[in-house]
């Protein structure tokens, strides 16, 4: 008995110490975790507080990720620990300033509601008020913060409450009210870093109001209590722009020339030389602003400061010295990643609109022998030149001129009554000579009354309804609708679209008014169906097969075993109907019937497009952020007037190119898919929203190719 005592005393003092040691492991865990999670809490708390702009908190997303995490494990594991308050507080603060402020609400309620004497129960309900106002609910925190007001005697809480106040209305622009908040830190609450903080929100919003004159006054406040390198920077940097917006271009060079001169501003040396130049534009000293981006170009050429300075010195060669050929080089050397995404995204436009400029003004000489269509093309050609220096190029004058140079050598051109147009409103709205435009306008109506464009010619002059209302195809068109759609007289309705399509043979809609006679009687007045609609249809294949209504024809025509939705639903039997081909199709004839076990073994053709391996493909859920190759309408594209989407499947690699793709539908136009495909070879996308494991997996995409207004 005594020999099984001992061994059970030694059997219990092994349980003991493995019981002491899991204890201590637990511990030790639980310590570790929590140590980690103030650690990095600490971090993200000091790099807020003391790394400051001009006031404004740097926060360090990856410091309050981590303590967030980790407290959240405390929180999760240790709900008995003593540190429990303390986690829930690191928790709330870090989902706060990850702006995830509903799961931040929710701590801070747990602590005053559990917690009511806890060390963090103060900063808590003041954090709570200002989550409130980050959800906009706006009630509530107002009546938080009064009560902070009412209750805390503590001037720093009370600062915190105002500034929180404060900068919920000046984000929400409402300067005003945000005066209000921060002028009682000026005046009676804060110290003096909290008054610097105030008064330059104050600048900023006067700024932002185009009150220069106040913001620089608040700015020089600033200067006066004895800002940090940060804020004096700041400070001088906006005084120089506000002297630049009222006007005293020296003072605010003078500004800029301090900032530059002080070497511990040296790492902003290429924006401030920027600054100097842009000081000398403004004083039209062009030779002095194009050394100096000259300069910052060279200095600085792998910089946002050196792409800026080449854009700056592209605008100067196109609008000041009308040089062309120097503007484009200037662009194409501002068309770096380092630019910036606007000062990228339109000195590539820019650079492509020069390049246009220049195929443009290649002018064709045509002699007695030119075609209609060589006539047509030229001055569609020329009149792209008139827009590009309108809209693009801001030249009006350049634009009036192309615009008659079509009306007097090309009066016979199918876009000559549109030049007449535009060079009448530009007569109306860059000359202000309405009577002028209005003479233009009759002119057209005299000249060219069957014309496409005089339904806008009826507009401008204010005639809708009157006897010059009339003639023009789009009124014999509207005719066939009303007698299809509205009075259901088909053979009146087949009689007018024959019209159009048979006494405007070069208006745009001939085409479709061809179809329409066809295809109304084939909808409405042929229910039983023969063969003179088939070959109607195979007829105008023939006759316009690069149309977009070819293709609608060949689907009519080439679906086995079309049958009427009346018809089919009067059976009762299941109908599938797709957008784009307008009618009713047996499900069975959208796959191979003997490979359909069931009505979910069916694919249909759009499923079939985004299928890959069995699986149907999820769609990009963004689009580029950048394109390297502007999409430009191929000319030989547009008498099929194709306008729509194209769709991809495509894989994107973790740096947002595409790895690999396949076009899936086609616009039926070989160039037009040819210039998709190419622009789509060189977007870029942002990749925030993929998971990593979706990296080279595939997705669909669709393009959407748009008609230049000019051809629609």
């Amino acid at each position: 008995m005594v020999l099984f005592r001992k061994y059970d005393m030694r059997k219990f003092g092994v349980i003991c110490v493995l019981g002491i040691l899991l204890l201590a492991i637990s511990g030790c865990v639980y310590y570790n975790t929590f140590y980690h999670a103030k650690q990095a809490f600490n971090r993200a708390e000091g790099t807020r507080k003391g790394n400051k702009v001009g006031g404004r908190e740097n926060i360090s997303r990856a410091d309050y990720s981590r303590a967030r995490d980790k407290s959240a494990k405390v929180i999760e594991d240790y709900p008995t620990s003593k540190y429990y308050d303390d986690a829930l507080f690191v928790n709330g603060v870090s989902n706060y300033y990850l702006q995830d402020f509903t799961r931040a609400e929710r701590r801070f309620r747990e602590i005053l509601a559990n917690y009511p004497e806890s060390e963090f129960a103060r900063d808590s309900r003041l954090y709570l008020a200002k989550t409130k106002l980050k959800l906009e609910d706006m009630a509530e925190a107002r009546a938080l913060f009064e009560k902070i007001f009412d209750e805390s005697k503590e001037k720093d809480v009370q600062v915190e409450a105002a500034l929180a106040l404060g900068e919920y209305y000046f984000e929400n622009k409402e300067y005003e009210k945000s005066r209000e908040y921060f002028n009682t830190i000026i005046d009676s609450l804060g110290n003096d870093e909290d008054k610097k903080l105030a008064i330059m929100y104050n600048a900023d919003g006067y700024f932002s109001r185009f009150q220069f004159k106040q913001a620089l006054e608040n700015y020089q406040r600033v200067l006066n209590l004895n800002p940090t390198t940060d804020e004096k920077y700041l400070a001088i940097f906006q005084s120089g722009k506000a002297h630049y917006f009222l006007n005293k271009i020296d003072e605010g060079m003078a500004e800029f020339q301090t900032l530059a001169d002080d070497p511990l501003y040296y790492d902003s040396l290429g924006t401030l030389k920027l600054k100097i130049a842009e000081g000398f534009e403004l004083d039209n000293d062009l030779d002095l602003a194009e050394g100096i981006y000259q300069e910052v170009a060279t200095e600085f050429p792998d910089k946002a400061a050196g792409a800026v300075a080449n854009y700056n010195l592209g605008l100067i060669y196109q609008y000041d010295y009308e040089d062309y050929a120097e503007a484009k080089e200037y662009y194409d050397k501002a068309k770096v990643r380092t630019a910036g995404e606007d000062i990228y995204q339109d000195a590539l436009q820019r650079s492509a609109n020069i390049g246009k400029l220049e195929d443009y003004k290649e002018r064709v000489e045509l002699d007695t022998s030119a075609t209609q269509a060589q006539i047509d093309s030229a001055a569609f050609t020329q009149y792209l030149l008139g827009e590009l220096y309108l809209f693009q190029l801001d030249k009006p004058d350049s634009a009036y001129q192309e615009f008659q140079y079509i009306v007097e050598n090309f009066p016979t051109a199918d876009y000559a009554p549109k030049a007449m147009i535009a060079s009448a409103l530009l007569t109306r709205d860059q000359f202000e000579d309405t009577l002028s435009c209005d003479s233009m306008l009759r002119d057209i109506l005299k000249k060219y009354p069957h014309s496409d464009y005089i339904p806008e010619v009826i507009d401008l002059l204010g005639l809708a309804g009157t006897r010059a209302d009339t003639g023009y195809p789009l009124y014999y068109f509207r005719k066939a609708e009303n007698f299809a759609f509205d009075i259901k007289q088909y053979d009146s309705a087949k009689y007018y679209y024959e019209y159009v399509a048979d006494s405007f043979p070069n208006s745009r809609l001939a085409t479709k008014a061809k179809f329409a006679s066809i295809w109304v009687i084939d909808e409405f007045a042929n229910p039983g169906g023969d063969s003179s609609i088939y070959y109607a249809y195979s007829d105008f294949i023939d006759s316009f097969p690069r149309s977009e209504f070819a293709q609608m024809a060949d689907r009519k025509i080439n679906v086995p075993e079309r049958i009427r939705r009346e018809d089919r639903e009067e059976s009762g039997e299941e109908l599938a109907v797709t957008e784009e081909e307008g009618y009713a199709i047996d499900v069975n004839d959208l796959s191979n019937p003997e490979n359909a076990e069931s009505d979910d073994d069916v694919i249909t053709p759009e499923e079939r497009i985004r299928m890959r391996d069995g699986e149907i493909l999820p769609e990009v859920e963004q689009g580029p952020y950048r394109c390297d190759e502007e999409f430009i309408y191929p000319p030989s594209a547009y008498a099929s007037a194709f306008e729509g989407d194209l769709l991809y499947q495509i894989k994107l690699d973790a740096f947002g190119e595409i790895s690999d793709f396949q076009l899936m539908t086609t616009s039926g136009v070989k160039e037009l898919d040819e210039v998709v495909t190419e622009v789509l070879r060189n977007c870029h996308w942002n990749t925030g929203w993929m998971e990593p494991e979706q990296y080279n997996t595939w997705f669909i995409y669709k393009y959407r190719v748009i008609l230049p207004s000019s051809q629609q």
